[in-house]
């Protein structure tokens, strides 16, 4: 099926919010899908409302069209605030519902696509003006001749691989690691100059793309902000991409049968390499609890390490904690209950990790008062990368400076002081290394790391303890 799409911002239907909500005098306007289909043309309300300034619609290079809410503004459904992700998110799925009902049909109707989209967007099918402040809450649906529209052949592999981004089936961290293959392979068919298709892609081509992620090093390009140039990737980031890339042609197969590309799978994906984790010691985690900080961000960011430390939950999960996920059981011990975000779809494992005193003199600390269940645990940084600065000034300045020896991006040997790669990381190692340097079986730890069954990752952790093992060895020569 060939169809257009765009998102347009109406600004001929102003729409009418309550005079008991406070609003700004700039109007809001609502935002309209316009699907084409055979000269028909589809006007879809989306259901939210954006004002003029906060709304951008742009034509890249290649013609495609970049839209959505600006980032740090503000938009309405109905008449309620929401933030500019929620927009820009819902019209993502929009693009994505059209693009698999394209793959599904040769010919399909108004009703279907308004039904999918209904569906997709969670608008009641039976009762869709139940916002008595919105307008148009139901799809203004017309038809018109639109001959202008000209409707181009879209390539099936970028259409998929579009779909294979927006997989509700696994988590978001996953599509984020998709959507990250995806666009490196995108570089690639630029620096190619050959459009990639299902027809073309075999073995050679999976190897043309791993020469190419390991020459990517885009430091020379000025034409780029520093931060958006393209770094040099180590063999375990290179072994990801090329896995998610193999895993997309079986996707591809499996969902939607495709079967014209070529010897795929005589194609082998680098081994990537995992060396002993680097750990910090109960020593260094108690230096950190006694270190008293001049700076009050330092001694925030202590707490936040330490509470995680007494959890060891990732990073992903940790941000995610609410006042909901602390328990306070009969017996009055304290606990923390969560579902880890990375396993949830395979094993829906529900950690309970008792916490120590100093973990709960942490939370005291900060406790708010009367919080509503959905409160966050704690006021999280934005971003891990930000957590991750803020831990190595932390460390920096706890004197914690060990000398470790770690590999770079070129797979070569340095010794770097511990404080320069601090990352929070190192919270959970801390924790399930200090399990099981205490023997503590692997399967009561798994239920309080999160960990499925058979995880590799234990190994390594097992391995770490050879250090003590070889100087214990050694003592005995003497």
């Amino acid at each position: 099926m060939k169809y257009n799409l765009r998102f347009k911002l109406d600004v001929k239907k102003n729409v009418y919010i309550s005079k008991k909500v406070v609003t700004s005098a700039e109007p809001y306007y609502q935002i309209s899908a316009i699907i084409t289909i055979n000269k028909k043309r589809i006007n879809y309300y989306t259901g939210f409302s954006a004002q003029e300034n906060a709304w951008f619609n742009t034509i890249a290079d290649d013609g495609k069209h970049t839209y959505g809410v600006r980032k740090g503004c503000n938009a309405k459904k109905g008449a309620r605030v929401v933030p500019y992700s929620d927009v820009n998110r819902a019209l993502n799925l929009i693009a994505a519902t059209m693009l698999t009902l394209s793959a599904q049909h040769e010919e399909i109707t108004k009703e279907i696509i308004v039904e999918a989209l209904n569906e997709a967007l969670g608008k009641s099918t039976r009762n869709k003006c139940k916002d008595v402040e919105a307008v148009s809450a139901e799809p203004e649906i017309t038809e018109s001749p639109e001959p202008e529209v000209k409707e181009e052949e879209r390539n099936q592999f970028w259409v998929l691989a579009e779909l294979y981004c927006l997989d509700t089936s696994v988590t978001n961290g996953r599509n984020k690691t998709r959507t990250n293959t995806i666009n490196h392979l995108r570089r690639f068919e630029k620096q190619r100059g050959k459009e990639i298709t299902f027809a073309d892609c075999n073995a050679k081509l999976l190897t043309d793309f791993n020469v190419f992620l390991n020459q990517d090093e885009g430091q020379n390009d000025t034409t780029l902000h520093p931060r958006r140039r393209a770094r040099k990737k180590n063999q375990n980031t290179i072994s990801k991409i090329m896995n998610c890339i193999k895993q997309f042609f079986k996707w591809s197969r499996k969902h939607y049968g495709i079967t014209d590309f070529g010897n795929i799978g005589d194609y082998t994906a680098p081994s990537a390499h995992y060396g002993d984790p680097i750990i910090i010691t109960q020593e260094e985690k108690r230096k950190l609890w006694n270190t008293v900080f001049d700076d009050a961000d330092l001694e925030y960011t202590r707490d936040l390490f330490y509470f995680q430390c007494s959890i060891g939950c990732r990073i992903s999960d940790y941000f995610q904690l609410r006042y909901e996920n602390l328990v306070e059981e009969e017996d009055g011990q304290m606990c923390i209950y969560y579902c880890p975000d990375k396993t949830v779809r395979s094993t829906s494992i529900i950690c309970r990790i008792p916490l120590t005193p100093n973990a709960a003199n942490v939370f005291y600390k900060y406790r708010i008062e009367d919080a509503h269940p959905k409160t966050p645990l704690f006021h999280f940084p934005k971003h891990s990368q930000t957590y991750n600065r803020q831990l190595k000034r932390m460390f920096k300045a706890a004197g914690l400076d060990r000398k470790v020896v770690t590999y770079n991006s070129y797979n070569q040997m340095e010794t770097r002081p511990l404080y320069e790669i601090a990352i929070s990381k190192f919270a959970r190692s801390n924790f399930i290394d200090t399990m099981v340097g205490k023997g503590v079986p692997d399967n009561i730890t798994g239920t309080m790391s999160g960990h499925i069954s058979g995880s590799r990752a234990f190994h390594r952790y097992h391995n770490r303890q050879k250090s003590q093992q070889q100087n214990e060895a050694i003592a005995m020569l003497d």
